[in-house]
């Protein structure tokens, strides 16, 4: 009750601030854009230089990245979470709200990964004999996620410094850190891969250990720029010791419902690329190919969603209620002209495999051309839906976004991908279609709740 007393206290005693306009939006979208980008540059950097080494290895590679993904997915879905708590106490100027949600956060971060690296070394080897197709792609896969396990350490210190500088409104410090990560990734994976600079040979491990030191160096920059700037200041008055038991608790269980949003899709998509690797290696190829630029290009309406959060969070955390609708309609509109921006450039996306990837195979370019479009629809499509989550979420009904991902994805997307691909044998076209149905589905619920408005009253005080 006292820790309710003071948020609210925080709230009156914080000074109205002018609504957000579109050039603040901008403002904080473009960096978490650009930084998502990089991010997944280092997937298709990996991507690009594995090629070479054969279809075979590129299908390992994507074989493992889609179990890495299950871990990596849940650090950056708790992240997401604290990224919105920490906003809302920004928001409300309360310091040890902000204090008590980076280092809750980081202690949940570090726990997943190591449940993460534990669940590696006890399951991965035998359910990688089992999926892929011959004992190479199995071996060289397992190799890829013996390192990657260190990555998920580095992931976890990371993201929880990201989202901190995000929810802060500084989210151009985490956009350098990629920068600086990028290369030193794409520099040392090329060589390890291929055994350039007198490096060791390691074929689809070197691309791991590259993507290891690469996330050490942006940690290490990341805690530089926190500890030498203002924005520490709230981190370093202390903890105490008697609250710190339950400030993780708690901040696990506000976080849960939007972590649980984002582990469903990453556990989900996991599950279908695992039955997608029984397609034959030319359509299993394609598919993970277009994947890292389909996230390239979502991360745009993505990005600009997370930013129109992180401020709705903060503005619901200074009591600025009568802002929130003009505020959601200008940004809601403006999403629409990205939606579409996306689903052209999959055009230039396709028209440019033939010579970002000279060696593949005639057969598996036909299959990208077959894709195209189902990738002009799903970026129109989920441009709505994902606005519709991120507002549930900056207003407290995490929850309900949690259940209409949740319900869509293993009520729908998951078994008929099961049933196209195990019973029907259907051709990759129709199965990444089910893709799209899954955004259909979404859409009535997901606009349904936040016509309502009942997001806006949803906001949990005890974050702050």
């Amino acid at each position: 009750m006292a820790d309710k007393t003071r948020s609210s206290m925080a709230r009156d005693s914080a000074p109205d601030m002018a609504e957000p306009t579109l050039r603040t939006v901008l403002a904080l979208a473009w960096p978490l854009a650009l930084n998502a980008l990089l991010l997944q540059a280092v997937l298709i950097v990996d991507t690009v230089l594995v090629t070479p080494l054969g279809e075979q290895s590129l299908a390992a590679m994507g074989l493992a990245a889609s179990l890495a993904s299950l871990v990596i997915g849940a650090l950056f879905a708790f992240s997401n979470g604290t990224q919105l708590i920490v906003a809302q106490a920004v928001g409300a100027r309360h310091a040890l709200g902000i204090r008590s949600g980076f280092w809750s956060g980081m202690v949940v971060n570090l726990l997943v990964a190591a449940l993460g690296i534990c669940l590696v070394q006890w399951l991965a080897a035998g359910l990688l004999n089992r999926l892929a197709e011959n004992a190479y792609i199995a071996e060289q896969a397992y190799a890829y996620l013996s390192v990657f396990c260190l990555v998920f350490l580095g992931v976890a210190v990371s993201q929880n410094l990201t989202v901190f500088f995000n929810a802060s409104g500084n989210s151009r410090v985490p956009f350098y850190s990629n920068l600086i990560e990028l290369p030193v990734n794409a520099v040392l994976s090329f060589l390890l891969i291929h055994g350039y600079g007198g490096l060791p040979a390691m074929g689809v491990a070197g691309a791991a250990v590259g993507t290891l030191i690469g996330v050490l160096v942006r940690s290490l920059f990341l805690l530089v720029c926190l500890y030498s700037g203002a924005q520490a200041a709230p981190l370093t008055q202390g903890w105490p010791t008697g609250r710190r038991l339950h400030d993780v608790r708690s901040h696990f269980a506000q976080a849960w419902p939007i972590a649980g949003s984002f582990i469903s899709m990453t556990l989900s998509l996991s599950v279908c690329m695992l039955f997608y690797s029984r397609l034959g290696v030319n359509q299993f190829a394609a598919l993970t190919l277009i994947f890292p630029w389909v996230r390239a290009g979502g991360q745009l309406v993505t990005s600009w969603a997370q930013a129109t959060g992180i401020l709705v969070g903060q503005m619901l955390g200074r009591g600025q209620f009568a802002m929130l609708d003009d505020f959601v309609g200008r940004t809601w509109r403006f999403s629409f002209c990205l939606g579409l921006l996306v689903a052209c450039s999959f055009v230039a996306m396709c028209y440019s495999f033939a010579w970002v990837y000279p060696e593949l195979q005639a057969e598996t370019l036909g299959y990208l051309w077959e894709l195209l479009p189902i990738l002009l629809l799903l970026p129109l499509l989920r441009t709505s839906n994902t606005m519709c989550g991120n507002l549930l979420r900056a207003g407290g009904d995490a929850a309900y976004s949690m259940k209409v991902h949740v319900g869509s994805q293993w009520i729908v997307t998951v078994p008929l991908t099961v049933v196209a691909v195990v019973y029907l044998e259907l051709s990759v076209f129709w199965i990444y279609s089910i893709i799209l149905l899954e955004e259909v589905v979404k859409a009535l619920p997901f606009h349904q709740r936040v016509y309502s408005g009942r997001w806006k009253r949803q906001l949990h005080a005890a974050v702050i």
